[in-house]
Protein backbone atom coordinates (compact mmCIF):
# COMPACT_ATOMS: atom_id res chain seq x y z
CA UNK A 1 0.00 0.00 0.00
CA UNK A 2 1.39 3.38 -0.94
CA UNK A 3 2.37 5.80 1.75
CA UNK A 4 0.07 8.73 2.24
CA UNK A 5 1.89 11.98 2.85
CA UNK A 6 0.26 14.24 5.43
CA UNK A 7 1.84 17.53 4.42
CA UNK A 8 1.06 21.24 4.90
CA UNK A 9 -0.64 21.31 1.65
CA UNK A 10 0.94 20.79 -1.65
CA UNK A 11 -2.17 20.13 -3.36
CA UNK A 12 -5.30 21.96 -2.76
CA UNK A 13 -8.40 22.64 -4.83
CA UNK A 14 -9.57 26.24 -4.35
CA UNK A 15 -12.99 26.79 -2.86
CA UNK A 16 -14.92 29.90 -1.89
CA UNK A 17 -15.22 30.66 1.81
CA UNK A 18 -16.22 34.16 2.79
CA UNK A 19 -14.96 35.75 5.98
CA UNK A 20 -17.52 37.91 7.72
CA UNK A 21 -17.02 41.64 8.14
CA UNK A 22 -17.30 41.23 11.91
CA UNK A 23 -14.61 38.56 11.87
CA UNK A 24 -12.20 40.71 9.87
CA UNK A 25 -12.94 43.66 12.14
CA UNK A 26 -12.08 41.58 15.21
CA UNK A 27 -8.74 40.48 13.75
CA UNK A 28 -7.74 43.91 12.44
CA UNK A 29 -8.63 45.58 15.73
CA UNK A 30 -6.45 43.11 17.60
CA UNK A 31 -3.53 43.73 15.28
CA UNK A 32 -3.95 47.47 15.36
CA UNK A 33 -3.77 47.51 19.15
CA UNK A 34 -0.77 45.18 19.14
CA UNK A 35 1.10 47.26 16.58
CA UNK A 36 0.82 50.59 18.38
CA UNK A 37 4.12 50.19 20.18
CA UNK A 38 7.34 49.01 18.58
CA UNK A 39 9.98 48.44 21.21
CA UNK A 40 12.81 47.66 18.81
CA UNK A 41 13.68 49.28 15.47
CA UNK A 42 16.18 46.66 14.29
CA UNK A 43 13.54 44.97 12.12
CA UNK A 44 12.40 48.25 10.56
CA UNK A 45 13.43 47.22 7.04
CA UNK A 46 12.80 43.49 7.34
CA UNK A 47 9.34 43.44 5.74
CA UNK A 48 10.61 45.24 2.64
CA UNK A 49 13.55 42.83 2.34
CA UNK A 50 11.23 39.82 2.55
CA UNK A 51 9.02 41.07 -0.29
CA UNK A 52 11.83 40.91 -2.87
CA UNK A 53 14.37 38.31 -3.92
CA UNK A 54 17.35 38.02 -6.23
CA UNK A 55 16.82 36.19 -9.55
CA UNK A 56 17.11 32.43 -9.14
CA UNK A 57 20.43 31.38 -10.64
CA UNK A 58 21.14 28.28 -8.58
CA UNK A 59 18.95 25.35 -7.55
CA UNK A 60 19.95 22.61 -5.12
CA UNK A 61 18.12 19.33 -4.51
CA UNK A 62 16.42 19.27 -1.13
CA UNK A 63 14.95 15.77 -1.54
CA UNK A 64 15.60 12.74 -3.73
CA UNK A 65 13.20 11.77 -6.51
CA UNK A 66 10.18 9.99 -5.08
CA UNK A 67 7.82 7.74 -7.04
CA UNK A 68 4.48 8.95 -5.76
CA UNK A 69 1.37 10.72 -6.99
CA UNK A 70 1.44 14.49 -6.59
CA UNK A 71 -1.66 16.49 -7.48
CA UNK A 72 0.11 19.71 -8.47
CA UNK A 73 2.41 17.81 -10.83
CA UNK A 74 -0.49 15.98 -12.49
CA UNK A 75 -2.38 19.28 -12.83
CA UNK A 76 0.69 20.89 -14.43
CA UNK A 77 0.86 18.02 -16.95
CA UNK A 78 -2.84 18.34 -17.78
CA UNK A 79 -2.42 22.11 -18.19
CA UNK A 80 0.47 21.49 -20.58
CA UNK A 81 -1.56 19.11 -22.74
CA UNK A 82 -4.50 21.53 -22.83
CA UNK A 83 -2.15 24.34 -23.85
CA UNK A 84 -0.68 22.24 -26.67
CA UNK A 85 -3.59 20.91 -28.74
CA UNK A 86 -1.25 20.23 -31.65
CA UNK A 87 0.50 17.55 -29.58
CA UNK A 88 -2.83 15.93 -28.69
CA UNK A 89 -3.87 16.02 -32.34
CA UNK A 90 -0.64 14.29 -33.36
CA UNK A 91 -1.43 11.54 -30.86
CA UNK A 92 -4.94 11.23 -32.34
CA UNK A 93 -3.48 11.01 -35.85
CA UNK A 94 -0.96 8.36 -34.81
CA UNK A 95 -3.68 6.29 -33.14
CA UNK A 96 -6.07 6.82 -36.04
CA UNK A 97 -9.01 8.01 -33.94
CA UNK A 98 -10.37 11.17 -32.40
CA UNK A 99 -11.58 9.74 -29.11
CA UNK A 100 -8.66 9.19 -26.72
CA UNK A 101 -8.26 7.35 -23.46
CA UNK A 102 -5.27 8.07 -21.31
CA UNK A 103 -3.82 7.20 -17.95
CA UNK A 104 -0.88 8.11 -15.78
CA UNK A 105 1.76 5.39 -15.97
CA UNK A 106 4.31 6.83 -13.59
CA UNK A 107 5.24 9.99 -11.76
CA UNK A 108 8.42 10.94 -9.94
CA UNK A 109 9.23 14.25 -8.29
CA UNK A 110 11.65 15.98 -5.96
CA UNK A 111 11.94 19.38 -4.26
CA UNK A 112 14.60 21.92 -5.22
CA UNK A 113 15.50 25.06 -3.32
CA UNK A 114 17.12 28.35 -4.22
CA UNK A 115 19.58 29.34 -1.49
CA UNK A 116 19.25 32.74 0.14
CA UNK A 117 22.52 34.37 -0.85
CA UNK A 118 21.76 37.79 0.62
CA UNK A 119 23.59 37.57 3.92
CA UNK A 120 21.91 40.64 5.37
CA UNK A 121 18.45 39.18 4.71
CA UNK A 122 19.32 35.70 5.93
CA UNK A 123 20.98 37.04 9.08
CA UNK A 124 18.22 39.46 10.02
CA UNK A 125 15.42 36.99 9.28
CA UNK A 126 17.15 34.25 11.27
CA UNK A 127 17.53 36.62 14.22
CA UNK A 128 13.84 37.54 13.94
CA UNK A 129 12.84 33.86 13.87
CA UNK A 130 14.86 33.05 16.98
CA UNK A 131 13.48 36.04 18.86
CA UNK A 132 9.86 35.56 17.77
CA UNK A 133 9.89 31.83 18.58
CA UNK A 134 11.43 32.45 22.01
CA UNK A 135 8.72 35.02 22.70
CA UNK A 136 6.00 32.60 21.56
CA UNK A 137 7.36 29.74 23.66
CA UNK A 138 7.41 31.99 26.71
CA UNK A 139 3.76 32.95 26.15
CA UNK A 140 2.51 29.41 25.49
CA UNK A 141 4.70 27.30 27.77
CA UNK A 142 5.66 25.01 24.87
CA UNK A 143 9.10 23.40 24.61
CA UNK A 144 11.57 24.53 21.95
CA UNK A 145 11.53 21.75 19.31
CA UNK A 146 14.51 22.97 17.28
CA UNK A 147 18.01 21.69 16.90
CA UNK A 148 18.91 24.73 14.81
CA UNK A 149 17.55 27.49 12.60
CA UNK A 150 19.81 28.40 9.68
CA UNK A 151 20.03 28.73 5.91
CA UNK A 152 20.23 25.54 3.88
CA UNK A 153 23.90 26.09 3.04
CA UNK A 154 25.04 26.96 6.55
CA UNK A 155 26.52 24.46 8.94
CA UNK A 156 23.77 23.85 11.45
CA UNK A 157 24.56 24.70 15.02
CA UNK A 158 22.61 23.52 18.03
CA UNK A 159 22.32 20.42 20.16
CA UNK A 160 25.42 18.31 19.66
CA UNK A 161 23.42 15.07 19.89
CA UNK A 162 21.44 16.00 16.77
CA UNK A 163 18.08 15.79 18.51
CA UNK A 164 15.33 18.20 17.63
CA UNK A 165 14.24 19.58 14.29
CA UNK A 166 16.31 21.66 11.90
CA UNK A 167 14.56 24.71 10.45
CA UNK A 168 15.97 25.50 7.02
CA UNK A 169 15.63 28.98 5.52
CA UNK A 170 15.58 29.20 1.70
CA UNK A 171 14.81 31.85 -0.90
CA UNK A 172 12.49 29.75 -3.04
CA UNK A 173 11.16 26.22 -3.52
CA UNK A 174 10.32 24.35 -6.71
CA UNK A 175 9.14 20.85 -7.53
CA UNK A 176 10.92 19.06 -10.37
CA UNK A 177 8.99 16.21 -11.95
CA UNK A 178 9.02 13.47 -14.55
CA UNK A 179 5.70 11.96 -15.62
CA UNK A 180 4.72 9.29 -18.17
CA UNK A 181 1.25 9.12 -19.74
CA UNK A 182 -0.18 6.37 -21.94
CA UNK A 183 -2.71 7.15 -24.66
CA UNK A 184 -4.94 4.65 -26.45
CA UNK A 185 -7.82 4.62 -28.90
CA UNK A 186 -10.04 2.01 -30.51
CA UNK A 187 -7.13 -0.18 -31.67
CA UNK A 188 -4.52 -2.09 -29.70
CA UNK A 189 -1.93 0.58 -30.37
CA UNK A 190 -0.54 2.53 -27.43
CA UNK A 191 1.45 5.75 -27.33
CA UNK A 192 3.48 6.87 -24.32
CA UNK A 193 4.77 10.38 -23.77
CA UNK A 194 7.15 11.67 -21.11
CA UNK A 195 6.65 15.12 -19.58
CA UNK A 196 9.09 16.88 -17.30
CA UNK A 197 9.39 20.30 -15.79
CA UNK A 198 9.57 22.47 -12.69
CA UNK A 199 6.70 24.17 -10.90
CA UNK A 200 6.73 26.52 -7.90
CA UNK A 201 5.91 25.19 -4.45
CA UNK A 202 3.34 27.69 -3.26
CA UNK A 203 4.08 27.25 0.42
CA UNK A 204 6.07 29.51 2.69
CA UNK A 205 6.54 26.83 5.37
CA UNK A 206 6.03 23.10 5.69
CA UNK A 207 6.42 20.35 8.24
CA UNK A 208 5.59 16.81 7.12
CA UNK A 209 4.42 13.62 8.77
CA UNK A 210 4.16 10.35 6.82
CA UNK A 211 1.42 7.82 7.44
CA UNK A 212 2.05 4.29 6.20
CA UNK A 213 0.66 0.82 6.72
CA UNK A 214 3.09 -1.61 8.32
CA UNK A 215 2.69 -5.17 7.08
CA UNK A 216 4.87 -6.26 9.98
CA UNK A 217 2.63 -4.88 12.72
CA UNK A 218 -0.62 -4.88 10.73
CA UNK A 219 -1.34 -1.27 11.67
CA UNK A 220 -0.98 2.32 10.47
CA UNK A 221 2.07 4.18 11.73
CA UNK A 222 3.59 7.66 11.49
CA UNK A 223 7.14 8.67 10.69
CA UNK A 224 8.42 12.24 10.68
CA UNK A 225 10.78 14.62 9.00
CA UNK A 226 13.44 16.06 11.26
CA UNK A 227 13.33 19.33 9.40
CA UNK A 228 10.98 22.13 8.46
CA UNK A 229 11.58 24.42 5.47
CA UNK A 230 10.77 28.16 5.51
CA UNK A 231 10.87 30.51 2.54
CA UNK A 232 12.08 33.99 3.45
CA UNK A 233 10.49 35.78 0.51
CA UNK A 234 6.84 36.27 -0.42
CA UNK A 235 4.65 38.82 -2.14
CA UNK A 236 2.98 39.17 1.27
CA UNK A 237 5.76 39.65 3.87
CA UNK A 238 3.33 39.04 6.74
CA UNK A 239 2.97 35.43 5.59
CA UNK A 240 6.74 34.99 5.96
CA UNK A 241 6.83 36.75 9.33
CA UNK A 242 4.15 34.53 10.87
CA UNK A 243 5.53 31.26 9.42
CA UNK A 244 8.01 30.55 12.27
CA UNK A 245 5.11 30.76 14.74
CA UNK A 246 2.80 28.67 12.60
CA UNK A 247 5.28 25.88 11.91
CA UNK A 248 6.43 25.70 15.53
CA UNK A 249 2.82 25.23 16.60
CA UNK A 250 2.26 22.53 13.97
CA UNK A 251 5.28 20.67 15.32
CA UNK A 252 4.05 21.03 18.90
CA UNK A 253 0.48 19.89 18.18
CA UNK A 254 1.19 17.22 15.56
CA UNK A 255 1.53 14.37 18.07
CA UNK A 256 -2.03 15.01 19.27
CA UNK A 257 -3.34 15.16 15.70
CA UNK A 258 -1.57 11.90 14.83
CA UNK A 259 -3.00 10.16 17.87
CA UNK A 260 -6.50 11.32 16.90
CA UNK A 261 -5.99 10.15 13.31
CA UNK A 262 -4.94 6.65 14.40
CA UNK A 263 -7.84 6.43 16.86
CA UNK A 264 -10.26 7.45 14.10
CA UNK A 265 -8.84 4.88 11.67
CA UNK A 266 -8.92 2.12 14.27
CA UNK A 267 -12.49 3.05 15.14
CA UNK A 268 -13.69 2.40 11.59
CA UNK A 269 -15.81 -0.71 11.10
CA UNK A 270 -14.45 -3.22 8.64
CA UNK A 271 -11.34 -2.81 6.52
CA UNK A 272 -10.28 0.78 5.99
CA UNK A 273 -9.54 1.72 2.38
CA UNK A 274 -6.78 4.09 1.32
CA UNK A 275 -9.38 6.64 0.24
CA UNK A 276 -11.02 6.51 3.66
CA UNK A 277 -7.64 7.03 5.32
CA UNK A 278 -6.93 10.03 3.11
CA UNK A 279 -10.30 11.53 4.02
CA UNK A 280 -9.64 11.03 7.74
CA UNK A 281 -6.24 12.69 7.44
CA UNK A 282 -7.67 15.65 5.53
CA UNK A 283 -10.42 16.16 8.11
CA UNK A 284 -7.97 16.17 11.01
CA UNK A 285 -5.52 18.39 9.14
CA UNK A 286 -8.30 21.00 8.84
CA UNK A 287 -8.80 20.83 12.61
CA UNK A 288 -5.08 21.25 13.30
CA UNK A 289 -4.91 24.17 10.87
CA UNK A 290 -7.85 25.82 12.65
CA UNK A 291 -6.28 25.48 16.10
CA UNK A 292 -2.83 26.57 14.90
CA UNK A 293 -4.33 29.44 12.92
CA UNK A 294 -6.27 30.60 15.96
CA UNK A 295 -3.16 30.51 18.12
CA UNK A 296 -1.13 32.40 15.50
CA UNK A 297 -3.66 35.21 15.22
CA UNK A 298 -3.85 35.47 18.99
CA UNK A 299 -0.04 35.67 19.19
CA UNK A 300 0.70 37.80 16.15
CA UNK A 301 -0.19 41.26 17.52
CA UNK A 302 2.36 40.97 20.33
CA UNK A 303 4.93 38.75 18.62
CA UNK A 304 4.86 39.94 14.99
CA UNK A 305 3.22 43.37 14.78
CA UNK A 306 5.09 44.74 17.79
CA UNK A 307 8.41 44.02 16.05
CA UNK A 308 7.53 45.34 12.59
CA UNK A 309 6.86 49.10 12.52
CA UNK A 310 3.77 50.03 10.54
CA UNK A 311 2.73 46.50 9.62
CA UNK A 312 -0.10 47.15 7.10
CA UNK A 313 -3.48 45.74 8.10
CA UNK A 314 -4.07 44.96 4.42
CA UNK A 315 -1.36 42.30 4.56
CA UNK A 316 -3.23 40.54 7.33
CA UNK A 317 -6.51 40.71 5.45
CA UNK A 318 -4.80 39.43 2.29
CA UNK A 319 -3.36 36.47 4.21
CA UNK A 320 -6.81 35.62 5.57
CA UNK A 321 -8.37 35.95 2.13
CA UNK A 322 -5.75 33.66 0.58
CA UNK A 323 -6.27 30.98 3.21
CA UNK A 324 -10.05 31.23 2.79
CA UNK A 325 -9.69 29.85 -0.75
CA UNK A 326 -8.36 26.48 0.41
CA UNK A 327 -10.31 23.56 1.92
CA UNK A 328 -7.79 22.80 4.63
CA UNK A 329 -8.44 26.24 6.18
CA UNK A 330 -12.23 25.84 6.12
CA UNK A 331 -12.40 25.82 9.95
CA UNK A 332 -10.00 28.73 10.46
CA UNK A 333 -12.64 31.36 11.41
CA UNK A 334 -14.03 28.98 14.05
CA UNK A 335 -10.49 28.25 15.29
CA UNK A 336 -9.69 31.93 15.72
CA UNK A 337 -12.91 32.57 17.64
CA UNK A 338 -12.34 29.45 19.79
CA UNK A 339 -8.80 30.49 20.78
CA UNK A 340 -10.04 34.00 21.47
CA UNK A 341 -12.50 32.55 23.99
CA UNK A 342 -10.08 30.19 25.73
CA UNK A 343 -6.70 31.90 25.46
CA UNK A 344 -3.34 30.48 24.42
CA UNK A 345 -2.39 27.97 27.11
CA UNK A 346 -5.93 26.70 27.71
CA UNK A 347 -6.50 26.15 23.97
CA UNK A 348 -3.30 24.12 23.73
CA UNK A 349 -4.27 22.11 26.82
CA UNK A 350 -7.77 21.39 25.50
CA UNK A 351 -6.49 20.17 22.13
CA UNK A 352 -3.87 17.96 23.76
CA UNK A 353 -6.40 16.51 26.21
CA UNK A 354 -9.40 16.04 23.91
CA UNK A 355 -8.78 16.66 20.18
CA UNK A 356 -12.01 14.86 19.27
CA UNK A 357 -13.98 17.24 21.46
CA UNK A 358 -12.29 20.25 19.86
CA UNK A 359 -13.04 18.87 16.40
CA UNK A 360 -16.71 18.39 17.23
CA UNK A 361 -16.97 21.92 18.61
CA UNK A 362 -15.25 23.57 15.65
CA UNK A 363 -17.28 21.59 13.14
CA UNK A 364 -20.58 22.65 14.75
CA UNK A 365 -19.69 26.31 15.21
CA UNK A 366 -20.80 28.56 12.30
CA UNK A 367 -17.95 30.24 10.42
Amino acid sequence: MKDYKDCKDYRIVPISMALSVAFLWMICTAFASGAEVCEDEKYRDLAALLSTSDPVTELVALTDFEDDYEETVHSASVDYLEANPQLVQRIRDDLGCQELQWRLEGLSHRVLFAPERRQDVAGLFTEYCLEAIADMLDRTGLVNPYHSISTALEQSSGNSDGSGIRAIIVSDLLREYEARYQFSGTSQKRIEIDLSGRIPVNEVGSYASYLHYSEKTGSWEFTHDRRTVWKCTSSNPYTVLMTPLEETLHIALREHTEKAILETINGQKGQTTLEQVKEIVEQWLAVEEAVVGGLVYKLAPDVVASRIPGLPMQWIQDDLATKARYPKYRLLPQGIAWVERHGLKESIRLFAQDPQGVRSLLSKTPG
